[in-house]
């Protein structure tokens, strides 16, 4: 299996090559020059054998005691469990260390990582998940070093504890006075700049590699055509739902589900779509306006997905009406994935992914005991402008 980058790069190059680049050297994101096919059999796969598969059918070597690992950090013994609700599936992927879906495949990449490289620099953006997601992967790996950066003020109190009271030497947490989006350019930008840093974001294929194991494994389950929705702000998510189905998964309708920050949808909607400010929403994983993922796609989004959008009001009535009919509690991004699914429910299973614990947005509900003093524990956090020199200084 090789990779080639989105820009144009001649060179291919091979899965553990792309691991460590992350970006390519023309500052384009590497994809798979073509998309294998599940083999036989893979309907009968458990988590740990979907997760692995994907991986290797992809070309990573030797993930099968590195898969089983990083799923033994997860709380449920099922590790993606399938819950029904109100007539529809529920894919609950927070079960794992951070309670997001984030832990899936970053706590299988940074393994990955750990095993190809003797110390390092990880440099990772998140708009809530992801930074903790990475930094606990990071735990008891002292020789990898990890600055996450995070919009200061546009993540939810919980998500930035999870940065920020991690006392490990081996991690930075910086808050950057701007966006998402900043945040993520000035990734790219040291990585361009600095051969050698590390990714976690989804710019690296091995977290679409990762994350399109779920969705094998969805489909192994539930044995029939299905749809699947999925909240998405930087279309990582959905583009694995949507590589798991050029696999062989028989996921029928994908539905992309977006906040006000909605570009995705418009774009899916065949209108022009040109990014605009980010809106702060109580679903801040999705306030992103430059999707970095959708440059792998090279298809028709009109006719691949389909997509909506909710408010924050739209939101907030949902997870009552689910609560209230239901006695399900859904986190603001599942919840605005709920409603997206509505107009496209049929005969098929619906499956909707649910990607983080409720508890991260609302102090109504309980945290696991594990989480119990997070509010109590000193912060250490690092404030900068959305500046590449400011960046820099913390990289060296």
């Amino acid at each position: 299996m090789l990779y080639r980058s989105t820009r144009g790069s001649p060179t291919p190059v091979d899965f553990t090559s792309a691991l460590l680049a992350g970006l390519a050297p023309d500052g384009g994101l590497y994809g798979p020059e073509t998309h294998p096919r599940l083999p036989p059999g893979w309907s009968d796969w458990s988590y740990e054998e979907a997760v692995a598969g994907s991986l290797r059918l992809f070309g990573a070597r030797e993930v099968d005691s590195l898969v089983a690992d990083a799923a033994s950090t997860f709380d449920h013994p099922e590790v993606a469990p399938i819950v029904e609700v109100g007539g529809r599936m529920v894919m609950e992927l927070f079960h794992g260390p951070t309670l997001s879906f984030k832990d899936h495949a970053l706590q299988v990449v940074t393994r990955l990582l750990d095993r190809e490289v003797d110390g390092g620099v990880i440099l990772a953006a998140t708009s809530g998940d992801t930074g903790s997601a990475a930094i606990s992967a990071c735990t008891g790996r002292g020789h990898l070093r990890i600055v996450v950066l995070f919009p200061d003020g546009m993540v939810s109190e919980f998500q930035r504890r999870q940065m920020t009271t991690v006392p490990d030497d081996n991690v930075t947490a910086v808050g950057v006075r701007g966006t998402f989006d900043e945040c993520q350019a000035m990734v790219k930008q040291a990585m361009s700049a600095r051969p050698g840093l590390l990714a976690v974001n989804s710019i690296n294929w091995a977290r679409i590699a990762a994350q399109a194991g779920y969705y094998i494994h969805a489909g192994a389950r539930l044995g029939e055509p299905f749809d699947v929705v999925v909240p998405t702000g930087n279309f990582g998510n959905v583009f694995s739902a949507w590589t798991a189905k050029q696999m062989g998964v028989p996921i029928e309708v994908i539905t992309i589900a977006n906040n006000t920050n909605h570009l995705l949808a418009d774009l899916v909607a065949g209108g022009g779509a040109v990014p605009g400010r980010v809106i702060p929403t109580i679903a801040p994983a999705m306030d992103i306006q430059v999707p970095s993922n959708l440059e792998r796609f090279e298809g028709d989004l009109s006719t691949e997905f389909l997509a909506g959008w909710s408010t924050d009001e739209e939101i907030t009535s949902t997870i009552l009406e689910v609560s209230d009919k239901h006695g399900y509690r859904l986190d603001p991004h599942t919840a605005a994935a709920w409603r997206a699914g509505e107009p496209s429910l049929g005969e098929r299973p619906q499956l909707v992914v649910a990607t983080a614990h409720p508890a991260k947005f609302s102090h109504e509900v309980k945290a696991p005991d594990r989480m119990s003093d997070l509010f109590d524990l000193p912060e250490r956090v690092t404030v900068i402008d959305a500046d590449s020199s400011a960046l820099d200084m913390l990289v060296r």
